[in-house]
């Protein structure tokens, strides 16, 4: 359930309090008491009013903060409940009240990173200059869920695929594919400090050698998305989900013009320090980077040219401006185009070999084999 919900008429991103305050003041009337019922006409405004910031579902219904009747401390936060139900695809579907989905970003005014506090001076100057404003950031967000409604796979990839997969890579890696074609066999296991380990390895490596190709054409490097893709695997196995790979231009131009940010501008470059290249991680500055870019039609010089007018004004800015839910529609893009990549690999790659069995334990039976006089 999100904590804040965009006002159609208003056009603006606005938590329960904010909402309520708005209302009071147009009412020329008090701020509500916690333990004073919110009027009904108000409600039904609401109800007409205010959508949820990732699936734009209507029927809105408030849920007040709460304290504790024993020591005052607040013991739940304020927060929109929408009981017609999310989009399926709705980032917020599946979460407790309160909790935000992971490609979601509040340019929030308590961020407390150096990150963040750079990125959302640059939003606010951004919306002070009138080259952004809450309404067209809520349109990004329509734009990609748009995007997620009309590009979906479904995951059928088996586990034990995935994982035999993983050994095969994380095995043959160390000799990037080496193309020798000596045969090892018995005898020369007896030469003085054999590495049987590396022969192993040149050996899988060469039995699964168009696997490797297909893996590396696709610049899929499994070892460091195994967790993140193992979760996704549990958590919608035979679901349909969103095909992030229908967005990868628009990926790379987001990845580009973050590096140029990271590189080239002194607040975001001190704040990110020895990690200024690894912008992929940095959810503020990829949501500020692809707002600009969808703004400026996916158009990487239109996009670095509005950076540019942003980040060389001078003057005072209201920071409370930036009180707004921004957007990395590339959260997970790495391990789900890995996931979806797994699933096309041609059946014929497994050459017949069982994925059920781990890299090591052929290994194993190939020690096995050489020792009784078997070559490779």
């Amino acid at each position: 359930m999100p904590l804040t919900a965009f006002s159609v008429s208003r056009q603006q991103e606005l938590d329960v309090d904010q909402l309520l305050q708005l209302f009071a003041d147009q009412h020329q009337r008090p701020k509500l008491k916690r333990s004073e019922p919110i009027p009904e006409i108000w409600k039904q405004v609401i109800h007409a009013d205010v959508e949820c910031p990732a699936c734009f579902a209507k029927g809105a219904e408030l849920v007040r903060a709460s304290s504790s009747k024993v020591t005052g401390e607040a013991i739940k936060q304020a927060y929109f409940r929408f009981p017609g139900g999310h989009h399926v695809f709705c980032d917020f579907a599946a979460l407790p009240p309160g909790e935000a989905p992971e490609g979601l970003v509040q340019f929030s005014s308590t961020a407390r990173d150096g990150l963040s506090r750079a990125v959302r001076d640059l939003v606010c100057k951004g919306i002070h200059l009138g080259l952004l404003d809450q309404a067209r950031i809520r349109s990004m967000r329509e734009w990609f869920h748009n995007k997620k409604v009309n590009a979906v796979f479904q995951v059928t990839l088996d586990p034990k695929v995935f994982q035999w997969v993983v050994a095969v890579q994380a095995a043959a890696w160390p000799v990037r594919y080496q193309p020798q074609r000596l045969t090892i066999n018995k005898e020369l296991l007896g030469v003085p400090g054999f590495q049987m380990k590396t022969a192993m390895e040149v050996m899988l490596a060469r039995r699964h050698e168009s696997l490797l190709t297909y893996l590396n054409e696709r610049a899929v490097m499994l070892r460091p998305l195994v967790s993140r893709i193992e979760k996704l695997l549990i958590a919608n196995s035979c679901k349909l989900v969103f095909d992030p790979t229908n967005l990868k231009a628009q990926y790379d131009a987001t990845q580009e013009l973050a590096r140029f940010i990271s590189t080239h501008y002194d607040p975001v470059q001190r704040a990110l320090g020895r990690n200024y290249f690894d912008v992929k991680a940095s959810k503020p500055l990829m949501a500020f980077t692809a707002l600009l870019l969808y703004l400026s039609n996916w158009d990487l010089n239109k996009a670095a040219s509005l950076f540019t007018q942003i980040a060389s004004y001078r003057g005072t800015v209201d920071q409370n401006l930036g009180n707004v839910m921004g957007l990395n529609p590339f959260h997970d893009y790495d391990a789900w185009a890995a996931l979806k990549t797994l699933q096309e690999i041609p059946i014929q790659e497994f050459d017949g070999h069982d994925p059920g069995c781990r890299a090591k334990e052929w290994m194993d039976e190939a020690v096995a084999a050489l020792a009784s006089g078997q070559s490779f």
